[in-house]
């Protein structure tokens, strides 16, 4: 999932991105400028569904996503549909598919390299004639035990991040701060809110200082 492009999405800022998708002479650095190297992720612990927690520089709508596992016989049978793009894309790897506010898209990476996650996501010009979008990878990290785990993501190419957590858990404020100190996120926290779940009534809106609206998911 492009964080940025659907941060940008639900504020009503579509943006388009140059940033390029793999290809084997690209270093990872050139695919993710911010990359740090770091803790690899396990891919399958991304499986299930998320709800926005925080996001930053912009305070969005909330929204939810759910991830899946692709299986080895999608993965065939996706070379066969949509080809490789030129070799910019190894069915291999991608591993998950991503529900979004603004589709469906896959996760290309094994979670080794840190948490690198490259977007892909393709779309159909006419029938039968597929595009490869460029989208910017993104850097995804979970912390916590299985269930009331936070998906820290962050944009390769700015300052875009958001945190999300497993439907249904929730964390608190204090939870949220360490786990972005954990991260090496700067949390800009002035004035941002944290969202709340409709479908939970009993929870109290959580909210940082010099902030008063609430905003629902």
């Amino acid at each position: 999932m492009n964080i940025k492009c659907v941060i940008n999405f639900v504020f009503l800022y579509v943006t388009s991105f140059n940033s390029p998708v793999t290809t084997s002479n690209l270093t990872i650095y050139d695919i993710c400028p911010l990359y740090k190297k770091g803790a690899s992720l396990n891919v399958q612990d991304l499986v299930g569904s998320w709800m926005t927690v925080y996001t930053q520089p912009k305070a969005v709508d909330c929204f939810k996503f759910h991830i899946r596992a692709t299986t080895e016989l999608e993965r065939e049978q996706y070379i066969v549909r949509y080809g490789d793009f030129n070799g910019r894309v190894d069915w291999s790897s991608c591993l998950l598919q991503v529900e979004t506010p603004l589709g469906k898209h896959f996760l290309q990476g094994n979670g080794t390299e840190s948490g690198l996650m490259e977007n892909i996501i393709i779309t159909e010009e006419k029938y039968g004639e597929y595009t490869l979008q460029n989208q910017s990878a993104d850097i995804w990290m979970v912390f916590g035990r299985r269930g009331s785990e936070v998906l820290m993501i962050r944009d390769c190419y700015g300052d875009t991040a958001a945190a999300f957590a497993r439907a249904p858990y929730w964390p608190t404020a204090p939870e949220l701060s360490a786990i972005f100190h954990r991260s090496g996120i700067a949390a800009q926290t002035h004035g941002r809110l944290l969202c709340e779940p409709q479908d939970n009534p009993t929870r109290q809106h959580v909210h940082t200082e010099n902030h008063q609206h609430k905003r629902n998911c």
